[in-house]
């Protein structure tokens, strides 16, 4: 893997885009990858962004958001291109199918980041990457990156047949890109990541399989 660098001014092809899918350690890599980012937008196009902005208290989106006419994919389009052209630019984490769902922008995500550093990563493990994904969903992201591994509780869940062709609805979604439409992409997986985070590592102190009851019934439809 090559050194990377963050989002340190427009004139530099500083990477400014991370695209993932839930669960394959995008977290994980940023923190780590990136410690020196600025201007971090987070999951900006999380239908849900103005809620965990404001659960973890971030100052800097928070007064983002304020200068969004709303929270819609439209308006948070728009404010990236207006700051672009008058010179500022924002390092944000993309899982695709938060712009390619009711509406689909995907088009507009090659025009913009064509000549941008972007950074692409995957989980190659669709089934820890599943497991983990249910998981967390069932207990409402209750503490999805914990910093320390005493506040983790395990609990008993039960996984459905729909939850499973929602997952593989949304991760087809999520590894829709053409990404030989941008110019200047480097990829990562999650194997591969080994530096180190200030997050832990769930599932070296969960057993997803133990813990989600009946998953089994249902690997074979994952790949």
């Amino acid at each position: 893997m090559v050194a990377l660098i963050g989002v340190t001014g427009k004139n530099k092809m500083d990477t400014r885009l991370v695209i993932a899918s839930p669960r394959s350690g995008s977290t994980w890599f940023v923190l780590s990858y990136f410690p020196n980012r600025q201007n971090d937008l987070g999951e900006f196009f999380n239908k849900d962004w103005r809620y965990w902005i404001k659960r973890r208290n971030n100052d800097f989106c928070k007064g983002i958001l304020e200068k969004l006419n709303s929270d819609t994919l439209a308006d948070k389009i728009n404010f990236l291109e207006t700051e672009r052209q008058q010179g500022r630019e924002y390092f944000c984490k993309l899982f695709p199918s938060q712009i390619y769902n009711q509406e689909d922008h995907r088009e507009w995500l090659y025009s913009f980041y064509e000549n941008d550093a972007v950074c692409y990563l995957q989980r190659h493990n669709k089934w820890q990457q599943f497991l983990s994904y249910v998981y967390q969903s069932k207990t409402y992201w209750e503490d999805p990156n914990p910093t320390n591994s005493e506040t983790i509780v395990d609990k008993k869940v039960i996984c459905t047949e729909e939850d499973v062709n929602n997952w593989i609805e949304m991760n087809n979604r999520d590894t829709s890109l053409d990404m030989s439409k941008f110019k200047n992409v480097q990829y990562y997986s999650y194997e591969q990541l080994n530096r180190p985070s200030d997050t832990v590592k769930l599932s070296d102190y969960l057993d997803y399989e133990k813990l989600i009851t009946n998953c089994e019934e249902y690997k074979w439809m994952i790949s």
